[in-house]
């Protein structure tokens, strides 16, 4: 992943260098920068050709942003409705199927379902998975964040995910305890860095105090952008 900094803002694109003739520029639906070009092109020809196309690629990003900035909630998670997952609008698309689950493929988010007509059970499918997604990658992003927490003492804490309504997180430091909002699947993960690294932090700081942020800085510098595109999401 290749990154290049467009009208104030870093933006991540996909390079592929093949047997073609031009540079050329693909926006996905999701967001997604794609550029491709000659195996020889050097990178400063790349650079200036993203520049001259810089209100254009800002123009789809911001566009889907705003799309995506509505979270759209699945009212009956039929078939065709549109949800969010972490930060891209996707289709739900429900498949009569034995095995049950669900399972993300490109734009689309299947739910295998033995009646297609079962609502609740359509409810259930979309659950399971927003829960899995969002243990897998939380995990995951804790796991990056943990060692700066461990070199300040901080004991690995227990990890829980529940449907929360008005918190994206909590921290309880004498427990040993952080739990997050499985609505976080629906959020862009920078919110969600931004969402684990304040609630570590807590295990150094108990309340928001200047101190607080001083210490979230050390671990998240750009902590502040990140709160703002939270805030925007909610």
């Amino acid at each position: 992943m290749a990154r290049i900094t467009l009208g104030g803002r870093q933006v991540e694109y996909t390079l592929q260098r093949k047997r073609v003739k031009n540079i050329n520029l693909r926006i996905g639906p999701d967001g997604s920068v794609r550029v491709s070009c000659p195996r020889l092109t050097p990178q400063s020809r790349i650079d200036a050709f993203l520049r001259a196309e810089e209100k254009k690629i800002l123009s789809a990003l911001a566009r889907r942003e705003e799309s995506a900035r509505k979270r759209p909630t699945p009212e009956r998670c039929a078939n065709g409705e549109a949800l969010s997952v972490w930060g891209r609008l996707v289709t739900l698309r429900v498949i009569r199927s034995g095995r049950g689950g669900a399972e993300l493929s490109g734009d689309e988010l299947r739910l295998n379902v033995r009646d297609p007509d079962d609502e609740a059970a359509r409810r259930r499918a979309l659950e399971r998975w927003q829960r899995w997604s969002c243990e897998e990658e939380l995990e995951a992003l804790c796991r990056r964040l943990y060692p700066a927490f461990a070199a300040r003492g901080v004991a690995w804490p227990e990890l829980r995910w529940r449907r929360m309504t008005s918190r994206w997180g909590s921290c309880q430091p004498q427990r040993g305890v952080v739990t997050f909002n499985i609505a976080l699947c629906e959020l862009p993960k920078a919110c969600a860095v931004y969402v684990a690294a304040h609630e570590f932090t807590h295990f150094l700081q108990p309340d928001h105090s200047a101190a607080f942020y001083a210490e979230l800085a050390r671990v998240l510098p750009d902590w502040a952008e990140r709160r703002a595109l939270l805030r925007q999401w909610e």
